[in-house]
């Protein structure tokens, strides 16, 4: 099918949304020959290096074990330090347990025994023995069901208690203590606060934040537990709650880590970068041994393009964290921005082990291979992305597609790698590929790419003698490159030239004028749509036209040899024989020695001839 010689390029289109213009100044057209020597243009949705896709589902940002037991420790030492100096209930006197009245209790009146173990239960309070203290104020309590002072006291010393064994780790004996703590005293704040650590420790969220609360609300001094309440709005997406109460905790004190990495996680949350810079730092100044916070010092120094520096931190974070997944993953795009193709593919490599089912991983890592041209590698990287996108019940069909398009566009990359090794193209398998991809979204670039795999499918039979697959084939890349440029051919300039070349090459020269004519009105440099307008005038017999757009592509471009080759045989045609040795001539001089010899011999010899 083809008779004139087409230099063409398979391209990239940097967004339906910018002017193709904008994309050849950017000098992002790339040639790239198939088996017969030439290929068609393949649009990408975005570009072909693309950004990193950054959709994975981070983490809950949880606090650690020792984080709540160090928050434990010090609502203890506050609530302790708070009663010293103003009760947080009525007492009674001290009573020394060395009192020689104890001795004496089992013949006292049960209300003069029962006051009188409630000073000793004050006694053990005072001295931070909460075991003694609970067993005193029961001993009261069940002596005296009048007494006022034991039943809040016994409350106090469980809630003591609980804290203690939540220090422990013991969380499940500890609400045991709080619940009880809680009846003898429906407003005890610690009892509340220690609730809502437990419900933390377990997720409940809600639970949680509700006994935070009241524990607030009957102790508003108790600032401690502005920390954990805050990261719990922070998780629950209440970020104006979250910043409240945060704010609060670091000008309390600004020297805990865990309380500077969740501020810096608000401040990351509404985008407020230098802020949750600064405090991911401190924390990480504070405690070098912090992945969490050494991770997101990561996210913020890409949002501020300094991908170097991020890297940096997500290395420490996997230093200190080997099995990080998202550190791995991120750690991957900082170097793909950088474009550092191999230290990329490295880092996602990592990812993908870590988390073998990851759509992300694979489809960053399948980019990455694909920038080092290992097409191989890199569609067995999106053929795994694709088995998990189809298994996943909401998963993005734009995503998706373009998952599909890679695929078929890597396939396409092996097509003059395989030749040299005696094996097939497979543009069935690349056509199979972005089917499934117009399938899913029945947009114009979708359909752009599956015109181009049919129209090169087209071709490569024509290579193999199979004329009739390939007329099919031909057929269905004009119908779908027709479908790709009627839906919007403001941005899509480039498969219109695709769609000329296949009403070319099905001998409709007139709709293929009118196609290829348009694309040059809007795109006037772009020199190879401009030959493939020659050809199709040339084919139509208006040698005139035909002769005016090729000499201008080799005005142009004087090195443009697929231009003076069809030039040459334009005016051949016209009966311009001197003028055809003209461009045999410059075939020579730029070296295009098999075009120059193929220009010979097409018409019979006359360029030799002297």
């Amino acid at each position: 099918m083809r008779r004139f010689n087409r230099i063409l390029v398979s391209s990239v289109l940097i967004g339906t949304i910018a002017p193709v213009g904008n994309w050849v100044s950017a000098q992002d057209l790339v040639p790239v020959s198939d088996i017969s020597g030439s290929s068609s243009v393949f649009v990408f949705r975005n570009s072909s290096k693309g950004a990193p896709q950054r959709f994975v589902t981070k983490q809950r940002s949880s606090r650690t074990k020792e984080a709540r037991i160090e928050s434990n420790k010090r609502i203890t030492t506050q609530y302790e330090t708070l009663a010293k100096v103003a009760p947080r209930r009525a007492r009674a006197q001290v009573v020394d347990p060395n009192d020689p009245r104890l001795p004496k209790i089992a013949t006292m009146p049960r209300e003069e025994a029962s006051k009188l173990f409630t000073g000793v239960g004050e006694y053990y309070i005072d001295k931070n023995d909460s075991e003694n203290a609970i067993n005193f104020f029961r001993e009261a309590v069940d002596l005296d069901t009048k007494n006022a002072v034991a039943p809040k006291g016994l409350s106090e010393a469980l809630s003591l208690k609980g804290n203690e064994l939540l220090v422990k780790d013991q969380s499940k004996a500890a609400k045991d203590l709080f619940d009880e703590a809680i009846k003898y005293n429906p407003v005890n704040a610690v009892a509340y606060y220690g609730l809502a650590e437990v419900y933390n420790d377990q997720e409940l969220d809600a639970q949680s934040i509700t006994s935070y609360e009241k524990a607030l609300q009957y102790d508003k001094d108790l600032t401690e537990i502005y920390v954990p309440l805050g990261i719990l709005y922070y998780q629950a997406a209440q970020i104006a709650k979250a910043d409240e109460l945060l704010t609060k905790a670091v000008a309390a004190n600004p020297n805990t880590a865990e309380t500077q990495y969740f501020f810096g996680l608000v401040r990351y949350a509404q985008n407020k970068n230098i802020e949750a810079l600064t405090a991911f730092q401190t924390a990480t100044r504070l405690k070098p041994e912090y992945p969490e916070a050494h991770y997101y010092t990561g996210e913020v120094l890409e949002r501020l393009g300094k991908h170097a520096e991020a890297a940096a931190e997500y290395e420490k974070a996997l230093a200190q964290k080997p099995n990080y997944f998202e550190a791995a993953l991120d750690l991957g795009s900082a170097y793909y921005e950088q474009e550092r193709w191999n230290d990329a593919i490295t880092a996602y490599e990592k990812a993908v082990k870590l988390k073998n089912d990851n759509i992300q991983a694979y489809i960053n890592l399948g980019d990455s291979y694909r920038q080092v041209k290992n097409y191989e590698k890199a569609e067995a990287n999106y053929n795994l992305a694709a088995t998990f996108l189809e298994r996943a019940p909401t998963y993005d069909k734009t995503d998706a597609a373009d998952t599909y398009n890679k695929i078929g566009f890597v396939i396409a990359q092996q097509c003059p790698i395989n030749a040299v090794k005696g094996l097939p193209c497979r543009w069935d398998s690349a056509t199979r590929a972005l089917e499934k991809a117009v399938a899913l979204t029945n947009d114009n670039v979708d359909y752009a790419n599956l015109g181009w795999a049919y129209y090169n499918a087209a071709q490569k039979d024509f290579n193999d003698n199979k004329q009739d697959s390939g007329k099919e084939k031909l057929q269905k890349a004009r119908v779908d490159l027709q479908k790709a440029t009627a839906i919007d051919s403001r941005f899509l300039n480039a498969p219109m030239v695709n769609l000329g070349m296949a009403l070319t090459d099905l001998g409709d020269y007139k709709s293929a004028i009118d196609v290829l004519n348009k694309v040059v009105d809007k795109e006037p440099k772009w020199t190879f749509a401009l030959n493939e307008l020659g050809i199709a005038y040339l084919l139509n017999k208006d040698y005139k036209n035909a002769i005016d757009r090729l000499q201008t592509v080799v005005k142009r471009d004087d090195k443009y040899a697929s231009g003076w080759f069809n030039l040459g045989k334009a005016q051949y045609a016209n009966g311009n024989v001197g003028e055809a040795k003209k461009a045999y001539s410059q075939l020579r001089k730029i070296g295009a020695n098999a075009l120059a010899d193929k220009l010979d011999k097409e018409t019979g010899g006359a360029m030799a001839r002297g």
